[in-house]
């Protein structure tokens, strides 16, 4: 049979057997128009001259006469019109490319005209797109397993669907996709019921998983924790967020001083400290010592404060003058809230007058600290005894002495039971490492979680303000690179971080013969490797 076929401009007479189909036909014209495309030439419907559509499901010589003149829709064309009316899914089967970092899909579901649509691309990408209404279905008779569409790009990507015949009708759609990195093809079947002329979807199934789940914790026996360096003591009877451990001096320390010109100081509060995280112009930090004073001119004369000077006593008993000392005042009863004068202010009090003042006595200490603590620094004694003196307008100087006491031998800092108090997931690995010259500790924790349903694990760490989930398809990625390099401890660069106080390396232990993470192993060190933790994480079950 000879049949008239046109394309756009191009226009073929194409030869066929009456009795093959509709479907053989489509790749007839394929064929001749390829040479025409710019694109992979795939037609997806053919119309009668006056805009009837035939089926791709008949027989030739049932549907079309000789010389009959046919129009070609090809499916670039089509498929954006089409899609556009594609939209309720049934069901998306998708599958990870590691290599290219996509995944291949493939969309069942109905358009608009209740229509089944079958649908392969990637997520902003459509390779293929058929559609089938009641009638299309019940076409397909014949026992077993009928090809429905199929692409693949000659890499190791493939996708292919099937309709599945049982008893003389479509019950079911099954999907094999496999990418370049996909060990085997993951294959998945959809149910389908035919109710009248409208199509409804059933029970989902997973016929054969493209990776190995993780349906188990690993039984991979781990190496223990190894440390090295020096650590600060966990005080886990202190909340690291919201208390230094009770720092400073009591009540009995208190200081009360009446000075020769008759003007009264009362200690009225703990001497708190705190080491600032700001770095000074020369290199170091401030580590300042605060005192609130109620002060009363029992003079019988107005006497100005006019100058504030102190010292301390050092670890070998010298007396050493403070980098400098600032009078100020309480805004607020929150802790270190004040407003320091940093220039040369009179402070004139009348007889009589009673005031509120606070002393700020500061010492530069050389080095850095990365976190606001407050506590004197370990190079201080941890009792330390301060004089302050108030210098006057008659020439006077008031000598007041201050104690001041760490009540922790270390720096409170973050342990898993203060860190879990925070956390409303379950920590199931916690690590930590101490940089003891910038009085920080560094953290690396994982807690369990969910994402779009699945379980998942999501790791954080003190190095970097994001965190990573880890899903079961993580895992397989690592297993892929793993494999690719031939690097059974895989480095996992997205995943290592650092700051100015920390660096973080997290690897993949990849057992090649099972084509699984058996363990995270993470290895954590201060910026000058002093001290460092490493610490393994055995993976744990992820499937329901």
């Amino acid at each position: 049979m000879r049949l008239k076929v046109a394309w756009k401009d191009f226009k073929f007479v194409i030869p066929t057997g009456k009795s093959n189909k509709i479907s053989d036909l489509f790749k007839e014209i394929a064929n001749k128009f390829a040479a025409y495309s710019t694109e992979e030439f795939i037609v997806s419907e053919l119309k009668t001259s006056d805009g009837f559509v035939i089926s791709p499901h008949y027989l030739v010589e049932d549907a079309l006469l000789e010389n009959d003149v046919l129009l070609v829709v090809d499916f670039e064309s089509w498929k954006n019109e089409q899609f556009k009316l594609c939209t309720k899914s049934f069901v998306l089967f998708a599958l990870e490319n590691f290599q290219d970092d996509n995944k291949l899909r493939v969309n069942i579901g109905l358009n608009t005209l209740n229509k089944l649509f079958v649908s392969i691309g990637l997520y902003n990408k459509l390779y293929r797109l058929e559609l089938f209404d009641s009638a299309d279905l019940k076409a397909f008779h014949k026992e077993g397993e009928h090809p429905v569409t199929h692409w693949e790009d000659g890499k190791g990507n493939e996708a292919k669907v099937f309709f599945v015949v049982n008893g003389g009708i479509v019950t079911k759609v099954k999907t094999e996709i496999s990418t370049v990195s996909s060990p085997k093809p993951l294959i998945q079947t959809i149910d389908i019921k035919l109710n009248g002329t409208k199509i409804e979807a059933g029970e989902i199934k997973t016929i054969q998983e493209a990776y190995e789940p993780y349906d188990t914790d690993s039984t991979v026996a781990v190496p223990d924790e190894v440390r090295e360096g020096k650590s600060y003591q966990d005080y886990d009877q202190y909340d690291y967020y919201t208390t230094d451990g009770g720092n400073g001096s009591d009540a009995s320390h208190h200081a009360i001083v009446t000075g020769p010109s008759d003007i009264r100081f009362e200690q009225v509060d703990i001497t708190r400290s705190e080491m600032s995280n700001y770095a000074t112009n020369n290199g170091g930090f401030m580590n300042s010592f605060f005192t609130d004073f109620q002060i009363t001119n029992n003079n019988a004369d107005r006497v100005t404060l006019s100058k504030i000077t102190a010292e301390y006593q050092d670890k070998q008993g010298k007396w050493v003058p403070f980098t400098n000392a600032l009078f100020g005042t309480k805004r607020s009863n929150q802790f270190n809230d004040y407003s320091w004068r940093t220039d040369n202010i009179l402070i004139p009090l009348e007889s009589r007058d009673t005031i509120k003042l606070s002393t700020n006595t500061r010492v530069e200490i050389k080095g850095v600290n990365s976190e606001r603590l407050q506590r004197s620094h370990h190079s201080l004694p941890n009792e330390l005894h301060i004089k302050i003196y108030i210098h006057d307008d008659k020439q006077n100087v008031t000598t007041i002495p201050v104690f001041y006491k760490n009540k922790t031998e270390d720096p409170v800092t973050m342990t898993l039971k203060t860190r879990q108090a925070r956390v409303d997931k379950p920590i199931i690995f916690f690590q930590t490492v101490d940089n003891l010259e910038t009085n920080v500790r560094g953290w690396v924790q994982i807690v369990t979680d969910k994402s779009d349903g699945k379980n998942i694990f999501n790791f954080s760490t003190i190095c970097s303000n994001s965190s990573h989930y880890i899903s079961q398809a993580s895992l397989h990625s690592f297993v892929y690179d793993a494999k690719k390099e031939n690097e059974k401890k895989y480095k996992i660069k997205n995943y290592c971080s650092s700051n100015s106080d920390f660096q973080l390396d997290v690897f993949a232990n990849v057992n090649f013969e099972t084509s699984k993470v058996d363990s995270l192993c993470f290895e954590l060190t201060d910026k000058k490797g002093i001290s460092k933790s490493v610490k393994y994480f055995p993976i744990k079950k992820l499937t329901e």
